[in-house]
């Protein structure tokens, strides 16, 4: 069983004793007995997560898919205090580097406490090949705070080294120096002006979406432009991330991944360039 999968399991074990521990406090309208039995149970969970991540940190588990790591050094703050560099140099594009004294990495990676987070690949075969592949000695990972509403990115840099993942620098730019700089700008203004996205979906539309009647089985097919909002999904906005391994993008697609953190769900949107302008050729979930 994976960290994620038993801090999950451990998650609704705990929720399920609040219930019970609710239920009986009812009858018993001690509001001071409630508070103080929860904050032992919110406690407890915090505790036990924290000692069921740091049990697997010797597993090459952790050290070896990045995901899996990240998701570990999200939820313990033991992990992130000692795979943290300290001081933390902070990069910029047009002033000379920092060296951070105070770093609160849980405040700073806060973007991922949503309910999915998202990757952009150059291709498809990209996003396939990626998936649980584990990483080589020396390997470079940069995480992204990608901010749709100013055109920032802040890139949370990782290292493995010697068989461990550490957060090793953080490096700020504009889209304007990155080379997903001209989709970014593009996606910013797709994702909250529906009449930009209406004019920005290919007619005819590619789409492959599970069959309702049979959870294993997909729908392969087109529908017209028009009828893209009959069930047009929640695109990712605002702030969104990008764990970038390596990948490598063109000029002319990008596919964005929007991944469950709590499930196995997951929708991938893939934009093309044609003469010019950017469009969803292809959804799929």
């Amino acid at each position: 069983m994976s960290i994620k999968c038993k801090v999950i399991w451990l998650a609704v074990a705990v929720v399920s004793m609040l219930s019970c521990s609710g239920r009986e406090r009812g009858a018993r309208n001690d509001e001071q007995e409630v508070e103080f039995e929860d904050s032992i149970l919110v406690d407890t969970l915090q505790a036990e997560e924290e000692e069921l991540i740091l049990n697997d940190e010797s597993a090459p588990a952790l050290d070896g898919v990045f995901n899996d790591f990240i998701f570990a050094y999200l939820h313990s703050s033991t992990l992130r205090r000692e795979r943290t560099v300290h001081p933390l140099r902070l990069e910029h594009t047009t002033r000379p580097a920092e060296m951070l004294e105070e770093f609160d990495p849980e405040f700073e990676l806060s973007f991922l406490s949503g309910d999915y987070f998202t990757t952009l690949y150059g291709n498809t075969s990209q996003m396939q090949a990626e998936d649980d592949e584990e990483m080589e000695e020396d390997s470079i990972v940069s995480l992204q705070r990608i901010n749709l509403n100013d055109g920032t990115i802040r890139n949370f840099q990782f290292l493995r080294e010697d068989g461990h993942w550490q957060l090793i620098a953080i490096r700020e730019e504009t889209f304007e120096d990155d080379d997903l700089g001209d989709f970014l700008s593009f996606y910013a203004k797709f994702c909250i002006d529906s009449i930009f996205q209406t004019q920005s979906v290919a007619d005819p539309l590619r789409i492959v979406i599970q069959d309702p009647e049979d959870g294993e089985e997909s729908i392969n097919g087109i529908i017209d432009a028009d009828q893209w909002y009959s069930f047009c999904p929640e695109m990712p906005s605002g702030i969104i991330s990008n764990i970038r391994k390596g990948q490598e993008y063109g000029q002319n697609r990008i596919v964005l991944r929007k991944s469950g953190l709590s499930n196995g769900l997951q929708e991938v949107f893939t934009f093309t360039k044609e003469r010019g302008n950017w469009r969803l050729t292809r959804y799929e979930n």
